[in-house]
């Protein structure tokens, strides 16, 4: 018997339905091992604030990474070391014709040493991309292009402190009785990093470099994340919560921040394996650049991704990826992590496919006010998009692949909707290429309705490179998205296995609210309401 299970992201999180332990799922308690952020935008003056925090006692390694909106692409990543009981806070916006980081007050260490030098880059940006058809790839359809998008934090490995030796864990503590407070040697990160020939680290235990010797330990969880739009200008914020994954790595997932093409693991003397005997070709990035990865393989700084296993969960063998489970309490439906290619001949049933699961949607609802001076926009954001969808492939849930000169893979759904005194739209008025229906075409869809008697659009998140119009009868209302075309589970998973479809497609978001009128903006932000399939 299915049933159906709300959440909500940003400033509410409902409760979500419960998990077997060995599989990815969304956390009742806002902490992980992963956060994901819908959305961040510096156009038009506005600034992006970003923080995650470590509630834990041991220090951690995590993996930052901000992916532009229209096709998840990867365009900015570094290294962070959180100390016990950490925050790490940056500030994304315009600076100079360029997207930039600035780490406003915060000494916490990171690789690279310094992020505020260091633009967004476009080297993954296709070279057609061309969204204004004029022949040529302009500069501004590039810095549009990375002013919006999605942010993914993946926490690396814990790192405990077991010596008064040179490690890691010490360096990046604080000096507490210090003035400044600052880590006691940053350095000593820095040093372990940039040592020739590093492998990642994929086994618990001690690794020694550059005469750093520090305990590597599969990631704990206990990360909770925020982040807001702002503009002083406008008087806009938009803040919301990060949505966090449990689960996500059973093990170690270290890999050094460079750009060396990924060749070989720490503690295993046959190149080309983990030491599990896996080839490295199965922890390849499901990121698909044009220049980067390179033709050589992987990059070191490309992994991991929401796509990357666990070493245990890299094999060969497709059966260990059609398993599904069932949650002992609430029989609901889950898929296993596994790994995402290489010998693997079915790949939706893979460490991507899993995350997937956790945050499929078949319905998502919310409210709209634009009546008087007010503006609302949808933020819907697939997390895992840039995993199963390329200008060569549109693997489940997704069905459409990006078209290279608009970046755009557009998923039609379906949309009612009705005003305050329960009235519903007419069908007829709804723009589209059949009635009430509505297009998700970007990793970041910025959703901006307009009045069909005015025609007139509203700009609430200044979106340029992910926005997308559609049509309203009426000022204000709520609205309701069906999603249940989409399966993530197409075919049947296991022989005599009793379970079903999982419908929908992978999501998080917030709704953004705003006065209009320049000068004197205001805003806030609506959750999004999901509803899901439980089995």
């Amino acid at each position: 018997m299915m049933r159906i299970s709300t959440r909500s992201f940003a400033l509410i999180l409902l409760t979500f339905f419960s998990f077997t332990v060995n599989a990815v799922n969304l956390s009742r308690d806002a902490t992980g091992q992963v956060l994901l952020y819908p959305y961040y935008n510096v156009n038009q003056g506005n600034v992006t604030f970003v923080s995650v925090t470590n509630t834990t006692a041991v220090a951690k390694a995590v993996k930052v990474r901000f992916r532009e909106g229209v096709g998840g692409e990867s365009v900015f990543d570094f290294t962070l070391y959180l100390s016990p009981r950490d925050v790490w806070v940056g500030a994304v916006s315009q600076q100079s014709g360029a997207v930039r980081l600035s780490v406003p007050a915060d000494t916490s260490c990171t690789i690279p040493a310094t992020l505020a030098s260091v633009d967004f880059s476009a080297a993954r940006i296709d070279s057609a991309y061309d969204p204004d058809e004029s022949g040529t790839q302009s500069s501004a359809e590039v810095l549009e292009r990375l002013s919006e998008g999605h942010i993914e934090i993946i926490e690396l490995a814990e790192l405990p402190s077991t010596t008064d030796a040179n490690e890691i864990a010490v360096a990046i503590s604080h000096r507490q009785f210090a003035t400044p407070v600052t880590p006691i040697d940053c350095t000593v990160a820095v040093s372990f990093n940039d040592t020739a020939d590093l492998g990642a680290i994929l086994d618990a235990g001690s690794v020694t470099a550059s005469g750093v010797t520090q305990d590597f330990q599969s990631p704990g969880g206990g990360l909770i994340g925020n982040a807001a739009i702002f503009n002083a200008t406008s008087g806009i914020y938009f803040p919301y919560n990060a949505t966090a994954l449990r689960a996500f790595a059973s093990n170690p997932i270290w890999w050094p921040q460079n750009s060396e093409v990924f060749t070989h693991v720490e503690g295993v003397a046959t190149s080309g394996e983990d030491s599990a005997g896996n080839a490295i070709s199965n922890y390849r990035t499901a990121d698909e650049g044009t220049s980067v990865p390179s033709a050589g393989g992987t990059l070191n700084i490309d992994l991991p991704d929401l796509s990357t296993p666990s070493m245990a969960e890299v094999t060969a063998d497709s059966s260990a990826y059609m398993t599904f489970s069932h949650d002992t309490a609430g029989g609901e439906l889950v898929i296993n992590s596994g790994s995402f290619g290489g010998s693997v001949p079915d790949a939706k049933y893979d460490k991507a496919s899993a995350v997937g699961a956790a945050l499929t949607a078949n319905r998502i609802m919310g409210e709209y006010i634009n009546s008087g001076d007010y503006g609302t926009e949808w933020i819907v954001t697939f997390p895992t998009r840039y995993t199963k969808v390329s200008n060569s492939k549109a693997d489940a849930p997704f069905t459409t692949t990006e078209t290279a000169s608009s970046g755009m893979a557009c998923e039609n759904m379906l949309i009612d909707y009705w005003d305050r005194e329960e009235q519903k739209n007419s069908e007829s008025f709804i723009m589209g290429p059949e009635p009430n229906q509505i297009r998700f075409c970007y990793a970041a869809n910025v959703l901006s309705p307009y009045l069909t008697t005015s025609f007139d659009t509203i700009d609430v998140v200044y979106s340029k490179a992910a926005k997308l119009t559609f049509s309203l009868e009426y000022d204000d209302g709520w609205g309701y998205v069906d999603m249940s075309r989409r399966s993530v589970t197409p075919t049947l998973f296991n022989a005599g296995d009793p379970g079903g479809e999982l419908l929908g497609l992978p999501l998080i978001g917030f709704i953004a609210v705003a006065d209009t009128v320049t000068g004197t903006e205001r805003g806030g932000v609506f959750p999004l309401r999901v509803m899901a399939d439980e089995q």
